[in-house]
């Protein structure tokens, strides 16, 4: 404990010696102890500016992140898994080679950023770090088996439901075009004996080929399925009214009359070939963050940690 105090006092020494002596002094003042290490309020400051994050609502989050990360970065360093120089170097190339800048370009795009070289790089040594680390005692050794795949398919079979389709057969009897009351006034009649005949459980397929004009005369009356939201709104507002089998009274539209039987309703799922990615995906991303979290407390119980914020 002592030896973490002394640590707390020079680096506040430290910060009060670098104040310029005609300036207004900003107390600095140490908010967490990682060890060995202390995180200042300045360096949660910086860290704000970087993120972007601001406002005082997400400090503590954001500490606790700085805390997790000081002590990733320790056990990189215990197992000898620090970035080289010539490394990060070799990075930098790659990243400005990949966006074609050269080194001032670069720097001058870092510089608009509110970021000189030198904090990139350290940024970039550090996530590069903190990458290599996270594959060995995170990623390493994780797979998601089959059997958790099909397992997840048939409890969670609700979330890969297509939308709902029917399937109808119609009777069209077309209206001539400027029909008159007596010309409409036949159709309706051929509509409605049509439909009787239907409802008295005639074949509905007869009756297409009977009473149908046009080119629905010589079919069977069969739309195929279509998706609820896809259908005619009054193809869709009669068979909502309908089981399957049943028939709805003559409707007009599309320049003529029409006699709707609804066939089949059906509800499909995605098969599992279809959604098995998507699956593994998700369960791997899963089993990645409880790993992170079960190491991240298992590094937390071996260290001496001190928020004060």
């Amino acid at each position: 404990m002592k030896k973490h105090l002394v640590s707390v006092f020079i680096a506040g020494a430290v910060l009060l010696l670098h104040a310029p002596a005609n300036a207004m002094v900003v107390v600095d003042r140490v908010i967490a102890v990682v060890n060995e290490e202390i995180i200042t309020l300045s360096d949660l400051q910086r860290e704000e500016t970087l993120k972007k994050a601001g406002g005082g609502q997400n400090e503590r989050l954001l500490l606790e992140d700085m805390i997790d990360r000081k002590l990733q970065m320790a056990a990189a360093k215990r197992a000898g898994m620090d970035v080289t120089d010539k490394e990060l170097t070799e990075a930098v190339a790659d990243i400005m080679k990949r966006n074609s800048l050269d080194d001032k370009q670069f720097e001058a795009a870092l510089l608009k950023e509110g970021i000189s070289l030198e904090q990139y790089k350290a940024e970039l040594r550090e996530q590069m770090t903190l990458s290599r680390v996270f594959n060995k005692y995170v990623r390493s050794g994780l797979a998601v088996e089959e059997t958790d795949l099909r397992a997840y398919y048939e409890r969670n079979s609700g979330k890969y439901s297509l939308p709902e389709e029917i399937r109808v057969r119609r009777i069209f009897l077309k209206l001539p075009d400027n029909a008159s009351a007596s010309q409409a006034a036949a159709v309706l009649d051929r509509a409605r004996t049509a439909y009787k005949r239907a409802k008295k459980g005639e074949d509905f397929v007869v009756l297409v080929r009977e009473f149908s004009d046009g080119e629905n005369a010589s079919g069977d009356g069969d739309l195929g399925f279509i998706e609820r939201d896809h259908a005619l709104p009054e193809i869709e507002q009669a068979a909502r009214a309908l089981k399957p089998g049943e028939v709805a009274e003559p409707l007009q539209f599309s320049g003529g009359y029409n006699i709707i039987r609804l066939e089949e309703v059906r509800n499909q799922v995605k098969p599992f070939e279809k959604v098995k990615d998507e699956i593994s995906n998700a369960l791997f991303q899963q089993k990645l963050e409880n790993s992170y979290r079960s190491w991240l407390q298992t590094l937390r119980g071996d260290s001496h940690i001190e928020n004060r914020l």
